[in-house]
């Protein structure tokens, strides 16, 4: 096995160099903020150098002469001097953050930590955190959990099958993890297992090369093993054990999920989470890239032993909340794996109808833009292009086309709005028909179907997100636009109908209950339409202005979207700025003459006026709610939800406003996902394996399922499952139940609605 690739290190095995002083070795644009590591590095020697390096062993040897045991260094340079040859193009210090890399001149062992740019500990919430932790590597390594050495061997005789599978029989844990190709097409590769009892100072590193049905039928007899299994984004590998018939017995943990329960803002890649809970991690994924296939197995091997370690170590860490966080997250894995494999039919003959309608729309808007531009070339979507427009339009600094750029330059004159707004159109179609609307070679579809992934750790609070399948394929099913034709080619299977169960207003109720807004709570109160009640308040109307008593509907829906816009934009203390940003320029102006502002008025000053009407309505939303939300991270550096999830907040909502506004949305939006996650483990347990349901997919703040024509019934028992209540506490003490409506909708034979 090729472990030539691994750093240099020691010949013996050695306990951890005592700290006798360190050399912080930075980058220039780094001395800025050296004085904020002196806390981190207090009662250690520290000396700073920004220098050349011209080898590691002259290093190596002038830290040795002056009592120097350890470095800690930002320099991608130094990093690639201590890798092999192979390893330097793809070296990345994002990558091997939290990584120590020994080398030995002379029988003396220097120690090398790798540690992100250090201006992340003021740009980034948690990077104070993230230096602190890595640097107690070296400056205090009897804190850290011993771990066992990481031994890998390849299961390529019967022999060595039958001990491997003797060996995981009697383990108390085993670390699962699989290697994978696209093409010709998606399959496994190999499987890593590692093997721990607990108390042990001994693990053993198994991998199986996955190359005939032999050694399928061997996977499946190592994954039906009795002992608890643990897996890094599992999700993943058990979709492919789905495709082998090979399913994992017992997976009990998951190292994304056990990182997720605990600090949320986190990265929660494999290589972040060994840095995180093991002392000796080293980032290893650059083995796969540029090996032979014995360094592959070795790559997989140290895959699974760094999941096994971490897991142990979060284990034997992680506090009392963090655990009842993982019990309510890891609950849901089950739910989103019947999601991923089941999918969504698509309709081909559709699917190629509104791909052309899009490409038609695309054709027309080219030529109106090159015509407002006067350039019959020009390209909307070339940055380079668009860059030198907006210096033409006024932004002489202009380095980027970004949206937010071009949402800034709008604001200069009305002919920017008109020209750059058309840009932006273009680029959403754009966006969305290669994106949603692939065919051919493109195409999105896995045997007819649209395929996605549901993770429960991708947010920070706890609802769900999306991405493509982990078979390369598939679409992100929560963002397609809900107004537009994609969902139109999205089908129900024959002999089903499509239907979605969605909670009123989930958020709103959310605010209203964890503000004790007296006038938030009277609109839920009323019976009225919420939105057109708002919108009366906000601009000075009575509710019959808006809404037609009588006839029970809408009289000015105009209004009424921009009142929703308006809620949606002040219930999480946006800006002025970010209003336009999200409204758009042409709805802000739109809001502009529909409330007969002064046309003067720049759109700055437009959305402030909006933003202003929300705040006089409901002034404890802005006040006593945010302050409360203040006080507690203060206090106790976590915001701790009525179902009982918990966030430990690394940022200061006091210091920052990007922050507040982080923490104001965590507090209504984790309520509302973990109401929602309840709700969609129930429906999977109870009605996930009826032959005539089928559980789809959970969209924001609704789940979206399909029933056999004529079972309602299963409709209906959506929606019950779905109502319950939850006792909220206010930021007054005062603690009420708060139940959400459901609105059953069927929509028939597409996503869209009968067509």
């Amino acid at each position: 096995m090729a472990t030539h690739l691994l750093p240099k290190t020691s010949k013996k095995e050695t306990s951890h160099p005592e700290c006798t002083g360190v050399i912080l070795l930075v980058e220039r644009d780094d001395q800025p903020y050296v004085n904020r590591t002196k806390k981190t590095f207090h009662g250690t020697r520290v000396r700073v150098l920004d220098v050349p390096i011209t080898t590691i062993t002259e290093l190596v040897l002038a830290a040795k002469k002056n009592g120097f045991s350890h470095v800690v260094t930002t320099r991608l340079d130094i990093l690639q001097k201590l890798l092999p040859e192979e390893l330097r193009k793809l070296a990345k210090i994002s990558n091997y953050a939290g990584s120590i890399l020994p080398f030995t001149v002379k029988d003396f062992t220097l120690e090398f930590l790798v540690v992100n740019p250090l201006k992340q500990l003021v740009t980034l919430s948690y990077g104070e955190f993230l230096f602190e932790t890595y640097v107690s590597k070296v400056t205090k390594p009897q804190n850290w959990r011993a771990t066992t050495k990481a031994k890998v061997e390849v299961l390529k005789s019967p022999d060595l099958r039958e001990y491997a599978l003797q060996v995981m029989e009697m383990s108390d844990l085993v670390a699962v993890d699989i290697e994978t190709v696209k093409d010709p097409v998606p399959g496994i590769t190999m499987v890593g297992y590692s093997c721990f009892k607990f108390g042990s100072s001994q693990s053993f590193t198994f991998v199986l090369p996955i190359k005939s049905m032999g050694d399928v039928m061997w996977m499946r007899k190592f994954n039906e093993t009795k002992p608890s299994k643990v897996m890094q984004n599992g999700k993943y590998d058990s979709a492919y054990f789905f495709m082998y018939g090979a399913p994992l017995y017992n997976w009990m943990w998951d190292t994304a999920n056990l990182l997720h329960s605990w600090y949320c803002e986190l990265p929660k890649d494999l290589g972040s989470v060994a840095a995180l809970f093991i002392r000796n991690s080293m980032y290893w994924k650059d083995l796969s890239k540029i090996g032979t296939e014995e360094d592959e197995y070795l790559y997989c091997g140290l895959d699974t032993w760094a999941t096994g370690e971490a897991c142990m170590a979060w284990l034997l860490a992680a506090p009392e909340w963090a655990r009842r966080n993982y019990a309510m997250e890891f609950t849901v894995v089950p739910a989103c794996h019947m999601c991923e494999m089941t999918g969504i039919k698509r309709d081909q003959d559709r699917l190629e109808q509104v791909a052309q309608e899009a490409e038609e729309y695309l054709e027309k808007k080219l030529e109106s833009i090159r015509k407002m531009v006067g350039i019959p070339n020009f390209n909307p979507s070339s940055p380079k292009q668009c860059t030198a427009l907006l210096r033409i339009l006024g932004e002489k600094q202009a380095t980027s086309s970004a949206e937010s750029v071009m949402q800034a330059v709008m604001f200069k004159h009305p002919l920017n709005e008109r020209i750059l707004e058309a840009i932006l159109d273009y680029r959403g179609v754009r966006k969305l028909a290669t994106t949603y609307l692939t065919t051919g070679d493109k195409a999105k579809e896995f045997r007819g179907r649209i395929l996605y992934s549901l993770s429960p750790h991708a947010t920070d609070s706890g609802r769900l997100a999306s991405k493509e399948h982990h078979f390369w394929c598939g679409l992100q099913i929560q963002n397609m636009e809900k107004e537009g034709a994609t969902r139109y080619t999205l089908v129900a299977d024959d002999g089903f109908e499509i239907w979605e169960a969605d909670y009123s207003q989930a958020e709103d109720r959310g605010v209203a209950h964890k503000s004790g807004d007296p006038s938030l709570l009277d609109i839920f109160e009323s019976g009225k339409d919420s939105h057109s009640y708002k919108a009366a308040m906000f601009f000075g109307m009575d509710y019959e202005d808006i809404w037609d008593i009588v006839e029970n509907k809408v009289k000015r829906g105009d209004l009424r979207q921009l009142g929703k816009r308006i809620n949606h934009g002040a219930n999480y203390n946006m800006g002025a700025e970010v209003l336009v940003q999200t409204m758009g320029p042409k709805k802000i102006r739109a809001a502009q003459a529909m409330l007969g502002l002064p046309a003067h008025w720049e759109l700055k000053g437009v959305a402030t006026f909006l933003l202003l009407a929300y705040e006089k309505a409901f002034p404890t939303v802005k006040k006593e709610y945010y302050q409360s939300i203040k006080l507690e991270v203060r206090k106790t550096s976590r915001l701790i939800g009525d179902t009982g999830w918990t966030r430990y907040c690394f940022g200061d909502p006091n210091a920052s406003k990007p922050m507040l506004n982080a923490y104001v949305a965590h507090v209504t939006q984790s309520l509302n996902a973990m109401i929602l996650n309840r709700a969609f483990k129930a429906v999977f347990r109870e009605l996930g394996f009826h032959p005539d349901f089928k559980l789809l997919a959970q969209i924001h703040d609704s789940i979206l399922f399909q029933i056999r024509l004529g079972r309602t019934d299963l409709a209906e028992r959506v929606k019950q499952l779905m109502t319950f209540g939850v006792p909220v506490t206010d930021c007054k003490g005062v603690t009420r139940n708060m139940v959400i409506p459901v609105d059953l909708e069927r929509k028939g034979l597409t996503w869209k609605g009968d067509k």
